[in-house]
């Protein structure tokens, strides 16, 4: 976790907006969103369904574009590049995990493994190999070859892991990493999330209503009506959450 005295901003939001529907029906999903994520800590945002928690992530991630405010990411403003330039940026950036695992069924452990590292354009030999050095990290050495849809949940949940981070993305977004998971597997999952994840040069942001994993954060951001409402600096303050 940063200290204090090295705190390094990962990702800064400033005055977003965006809204959904027809300018004289809008939906205003975010508000004048003021929000930073540092290197090396693990933040959570959390919150009711439809207090703006995954049009927020989007934004993050460059899938969505704010009608208003600045959003940049490691240095680099997002609001201001073009569609082409926005793909290359998460690329190499980000890495994500979700809810649903989202593996491909017809391919390999190892294959799915591999995907970023070969649209990246690295060889197959070599995205191979890396594919297999941090399957074994997650605890999957000797499943490479078999089918990820062989696997239990919680094994899925660690391929998906392998997947956000084998390219070594420097931003790891976790979308409900959890809710699929009962709690001894769930806790195991973020544990993982935190010893693969937790570095000084590497920023982790969970979304969640998953109470039970709140203990992992670092950080926890709480958003009501499409604003941050607080941040938290002690995961404990939210064992009884206000929503």
């Amino acid at each position: 976790m940063s200290t204090a005295t090295n705190i390094v901003t990962a990702v800064r939001i400033h005055g977003v907006d965006k809204s959904f529907g027809p300018a004289e029906s809008a939906v205003m999903a975010l508000k004048q969103v003021e929000f930073e994520a540092r290197q090396g800590e693990l933040i959570m945002l959390v919150g009711p369904s439809g207090c703006g928690k995954t049009t927020l992530l989007s934004v993050i991630a460059g899938t969505l574009r704010a009608d208003a405010g600045t959003t940049e990411v490691f240095g680099q403003r997002l609001d201001g590049l073009t569609q082409e330039e926005l793909t290359a940026f998460r690329r190499k950036n980000l890495g994500f995990v979700f809810q649903s695992f989202n593996l491909i069924p017809t391919l390999s452990v190892r294959e799915n493994v591999m995907v970023p590292l070969l649209i990246q354009g690295t060889s197959y030999a070599e995205a191979a190999a890396k594919a297999g050095e941090i399957l074994a990290k997650v605890g999957l050495e000797g499943r490479e070859d078999g089918s990820a849809t062989a696997l239990s949940g919680g094994q899925q949940q660690r391929v998906a892991i392998a997947r956000a981070l084998v390219h070594e993305p420097p931003l790891l977004i976790c979308d409900e990493p959890t809710s699929a998971l009962d709690k001894d597997t769930g806790g195991k999952v973020m544990e993982m999330i935190r010893e693969l994840s937790h570095s000084p040069k590497r920023c982790v942001i969970v979304v969640t209503h998953d109470q039970r994993i709140f203990r992992f954060a670092d950080r926890i951001a709480e958003m009501e009506d499409g604003r941050i409402s607080r941040v938290v600096d002690d995961p404990r303050q939210l064992e009884t959450p206000s929503y």
